[in-house]
């Protein structure tokens, strides 16, 4: 394929190993590639013409954009700006990977799993509320249930509930301080989940993370195992990435009395410990979808 430029948008000044792992693939195909940092977006809207640029110079040669983040800890207006940015740039007929809007579902858990389970998809019982007594009912209800928070990875920020009276503690802090609350139902899991790694129409591999710490996050000290994947286990991620409009993506299951349930699915999954514990990287995989869906 002919050479294009291509564009990594993350919301870090150092380029974390997936976005290192995007850009080399790229130059290896000899492909022009650049990090940018989407704080250093502006748009311009004039009558008639709107235009994006990066630090005041025209993104018009980008062929396409491999989106990582839009940024976690961000307000309100800041988030909506940047999303709005991508859109913006969406509308000039230029390709981001993942797509802005399918992007956004998957990394809301709330929207991810509410979509999710209307197309009836098993998921873990989930209750969002603003109410802290609501909140108390429901623990009391399912017993042992996760604190997590609404946009966020790697298991940081997830509270670990069984008793109903101090997670009331813990939810009031919470709400004193103005957020809304995620619970989810304790998946009691052997020890370990399932991260699928998908792009386009193809299962690329699987791990197993396992821990003897209730989170089973890499991040978290979780040890990551190449896994052979049950063949229900890859058509259920396939089909939840396709649902989600999304290119490619990390779907977390976990195994609970035989059945598995879908636990987040990522739009901009991290795949050190993917490809430490099964020597694939991702990254070769989504570029030959995205000069795919370019030839088309």
């Amino acid at each position: 394929m002919q050479n294009m430029y291509a564009a990594v948008i993350d919301n870090n000044t150092t380029p974390s190993y997936t976005s290192l792992s995007l850009l080399r693939e790229l130059k290896r195909r000899n492909h022009h590639a650049f990090y940018l940092t989407i704080d250093k977006f502006a748009c311009n809207i004039k009558e008639g013409k709107i235009e994006v640029n990066y630090q005041g110079k025209s993104i018009d040669k980008i062929d396409f954009f491999l989106l990582r983040t839009i940024g976690n800890s961000i307000n309100f207006d800041k988030m909506e700006y940047r999303i709005n940015i991508l859109k913006c740039i969406e509308a000039s007929n230029k390709l981001i990977i993942n797509p802005i809007d399918a992007y956004l579902k998957a990394r809301n858990k709330f929207t991810c799993l509410s979509m999710l389970a209307a197309k009836g998809y098993k998921v873990p019982e989930t209750f969002v509320t603003e109410s802290e007594f609501l909140a108390y009912e429901f623990i009391k209800k399912v017993g042992k249930c996760v604190l997590k928070p609404m946009i966020g990875s790697r298991g940081i920020g997830s509270i670990l509930i069984d008793d109903a009276d101090i997670g009331f503690r813990k939810i009031q802090d919470l709400k004193e301080k103005g957020y809304s609350l995620y619970l989810q139902r304790y998946v009691n899991k052997p020890n370990r989940d399932i991260r699928v790694i998908v792009a386009g129409d193809e299962v690329i591999g699987g791990m197993v993370r396992e821990s003897n710490y209730w989170k089973t996050n890499v991040y978290q000290g979780a040890e990551a195992k190449a896994a052979k994947l049950p063949k229900e286990v890859e058509e259920l991620s396939l089909r939840v990435t396709k649902d989600l409009g999304l290119i490619y993506s990390g779907v977390d299951v976990a195994e609970e009395n035989g059945e598995f349930y879908i636990l987040e699915v990522n739009s901009a999954p991290l795949w050190h410990g993917f490809q430490s514990s099964t020597g694939i990287n991702p990254a070769v995989k989504i570029i030959d979808v995205v000069e795919n869906i370019l030839k088309k």
